[in-house]
C-alpha cells in the first residue's frame, strides 16, 4: 500500500489519519454525552480536563489532517453527478470547520470560567480571562451546539457512503479501508 493518495485510492496515511480522527471524535462525542450527567465535583472535573486534553490533540490531528489533503491529490470522484461531488467536497470541508469550531468552543467555555487548557498534564495553556459565567455559558452552549452539527455531518457523510457503496454499486469503502 502507498503513502501517498493515487486517483484510485487513498494512500495509508490519509486513511490513518481518517480513522484515528473518526474514532477520536465519536469517542470524544460519547465520553462528552457521559460526563454532561456526572454531579459537579473533581471526578467530573478531571473528566473534563482529560476531555480538554483529547480536543488539543483533535485539533493537532486536523493540522496534520489539513496539511496531508494539501500536499496530497485526492481520489477521481466517485459520482460524475455535480451535486453530489459538490455536496461531497462541501461536506468534508464543513467536517474540518466544525472540528475546528468544537475545540475552538470547548476551550473557550474552560477558559472563560478560569481553568487553565490541558494537555494530558504535560503542559497547559494559561487563561487569560477572569472567571466569567455568562460567557462560559454561551461558549457551552454553543460548543452542545457544535456537536449536533457534527453529529448532522456524520450522518450524511455515512449515508453518502452506503448509498455508493450499495445502491451505486461503487467500491468506496474499498478507498478507505
Amino acid at each position: 500500500m502507498r503513502l501517498k493518495n493515487t486517483l484510485d485510492s487513498y494512500g495509508w496515511g490519509a486513511k490513518t489519519l481518517h480513522w484515528v480522527m473518526a474514532f477520536l471524535l465519536i469517542s470524544m462525542v460519547a465520553f462528552g454525552l457521559f460526563m454532561s450527567d456526572l454531579p459537579r465535583g473533581e471526578e467530573k472535573s478531571a473528566l473534563i480536563r482529560l476531555h480538554a486534553s483529547t480536543g488539543m490533540l483533535a485539533m493537532m490531528l486536523l493540522l496534520v489532517r489539513f496539511g496531508w489533503k494539501l500536499g496530497n491529490m485526492s481520489p477521481a470522484a466517485l459520482s460524475n453527478v455535480w451535486w453530489q461531488v459538490n455536496l461531497a467536497t462541501l461536506v468534508h470541508w464543513f467536517f474540518y470547520g466544525v472540528i475546528a469550531f468544537q475545540v475552538v468552543s470547548g476551550s473557550m467555555s474552560l477558559l472563560t470560567v478560569g481553568w487553565d487548557l490541558p494537555f494530558y498534564g504535560l503542559f497547559s495553556i494559561p487563561t487569560p480571562y477572569a472567571r466569567d459565567m455568562d460567557l462560559h455559558h454561551f461558549w457551552e452552549e454553543l460548543h452542545v451546539a457544535g456537536w449536533y452539527v457534527l453529529a448532522a455531518l456524520f450522518v450524511l457523510h455515512v449515508t453518502a457512503v452506503l448509498y455508493h457503496q450499495i445502491i451505486g454499486k461503487k467500491k468506496v469503502l474499498r478507498r478507505m479501508l
